[in-house]
């Protein structure tokens, strides 16, 4: 947020307000002194604005010296407010002059004339016209601050209203309590009627004292739950929004963010099946293709399957989180998709295949990989991998890099298992299934060397799950 000043505030139409404002206060103090003080009353009119004057000007000064001394935000309280209390100090400062100064001039006075003095510019300047100051403060903070946000929210709204409450409650009752004292010295009002008059006061200012505390905590407890909503909501928690019964703008407020509270959950929910759906399509596509890739070279569908199920198996052995072997469950069946690219008559060849053949052969890892590299999706992005790495070999020897050891992808070493074990244990055009002892002798030769050890061991300590699967997705 930027660091706005009080001179940010104090452009030339907010001085002119505040100083007229100011001004026009002079007129209403002087018909205030002589109605609350016979003594004041006993000054001449140009005497009494004399004075008034002058501690207008003292006022001023005070403002500006104030502005200028307390002139960047401190912290933990915005800047209207900084500049509210500037300017219910600088009255008091006034009212605080206007007391020596009649002190001075007039020492005959009674201390009380010059107390009633001091009164006035509390009652009228430091209580009402700073709240009315303090409303102009903020319509220019709004000006200048369109483009910045709060940070720190320590101000409360009840506090405020608190504020504005008391004030314009008690100080008219106070000045009308000073109005019927001075007549009661003057004799036009007896003792009697000034002491109702300060009973029905002091039963005025109790009560509103009470009403502002009770609307306070009030307005303080419906506030809170308009921010527990707001909370539940920053949570993920879009169910246990409350509403505030009360007709105004509290709660109204509340209603609304119940509704965009239910809107979003809906919102959410309609998202997280759509998520879902999709996941789902991948799913099939990843399948479909898999297929399309055994299909060509007359092996059957099943085959994918069986190699995505022992693919989990062998993760989830491995120590894989159950959301990564789950990945790789999706993204193995893509192992051979590489294969949509030799042409048939190496790919289906019923014999052994020449060494120039093979080496078209090999290719279709890295054709594979190619085909699925571009691709930003979490499922296309793990088939890549394992197409390119699941013919790679422990001792590096494999292809199409010649990795070694854990330079190969575990995706790529657990898919090579998974493979190796399925394609052994089946027939193709090219050759007859092992028996199983047969392919575990295989792996036991080729642990370390073709395969990883851990993930032999993996497959080893799984071999229930693994007939279990194979038995599942028989070939038909």
């Amino acid at each position: 947020m930027n660091q706005f000043t009080i001179y940010d505030l104090l452009n030339l139409k907010t001085r002119t307000y505040i100083y007229l404002m100011s001004l026009t206060s002079l007129v209403f103090l002087q018909t205030f002194c002589t109605n609350v003080c016979p003594f004041i009353d006993g000054l001449r009119p140009e005497q009494l604005f004399r004075n008034l004057v002058f501690i207008f000007i003292a006022h001023l000064i005070y403002r500006e010296i104030l502005y200028y001394s307390f002139r960047n935000q401190r912290k933990n309280i915005s800047l209207p407010r900084q500049a509210y209390f500037l300017s219910m100090i600088s009255w008091v400062l006034a009212g605080c002059t206007a007391f020596i100064l009649h002190d001075t001039l007039y020492p005959e006075f009674p201390i009380s004339s010059h107390l009633k003095i001091f009164s006035s510019y509390i009652t009228l300047g430091a209580a009402i016209l700073s709240q009315i100051e303090y409303i102009l403060f903020e319509k220019r903070y709004k000006e200048i601050s369109k483009n910045s946000n709060f940070t720190i929210f320590n101000e409360k709204i009840s506090q405020r209203i608190i504020e504005t409450f008391l004030i314009f409650t008690i100080a008219p009752i106070a000045t009308l309590l000073l109005i019927v004292r001075r007549f009661n010295l003057d004799g036009v009002v007896d003792m009697h009627v000034t002491l109702e008059m300060v009973y029905i006061g002091l039963l005025m200012i109790m009560s509103a004292i009470v009403l502002a505390i009770v609307f306070g905590r009030v307005l303080k407890e419906d506030t809170k739950t308009i921010m527990s909503n707001i909370k539940n909501i920053e949570n993920g928690n879009y169910i246990n929004t409350k509403v505030i019964n009360r007709p105004d703008e509290l709660g109204e407020i509340s209603y609304a963010i119940k509704n965009m509270s239910s809107s979003i959950n809906e919102g959410l929910n309609k998202i997280n099946n759509l998520n879902e759906e999709i996941i789902s399509t991948q799913k099939e596509v990843v399948y479909a293709m898999g297929e399309i890739a055994e299909t060509r070279s007359k092996e059957t569908g099943n085959h994918v399957k069986r190699v995505a199920e022992y693919s989990k198996i062998l993760a989830l052995k491995l120590g894989l989180p159950e959301k990564e072997a789950e990945l790789l469950k999706l993204a193995s069946p893509m192992h051979d998709i590489g294969k949509v690219g030799i042409p048939d008559n190496i790919l289906n060849k019923p014999g052994k295949l020449t060494v120039e053949e093979f080496e078209v052969m090999k290719t279709h890892a890295q054709l594979g990989f190619d085909m699925l590299k571009h691709s930003d999706k979490p499922i296309l992005k793990a088939a890549a991998i394992v197409s390119k790495e699941h013919h790679e070999k422990y001792n590096g020897k494999g292809y199409p890099k010649g990795l070694k050891g854990e330079e190969i992808h575990i995706y790529g070493r657990i898919t090579a298992v998974a493979d190796v074990f399925d394609a052994l244990g089946s027939d193709r055009v090219y050759k007859k299934a092992w028996d199983d002892e047969k392919i575990f002798n295989l792996f036991k030769e080729e642990t370390g060397e073709h395969f990883c050890p851990k993930v032999i061991d993996a497959f080893f300590s799984s071999l229930d799950e693994i007939f279990e699967i194979r038995k599942r997705f028989k070939d038909t």
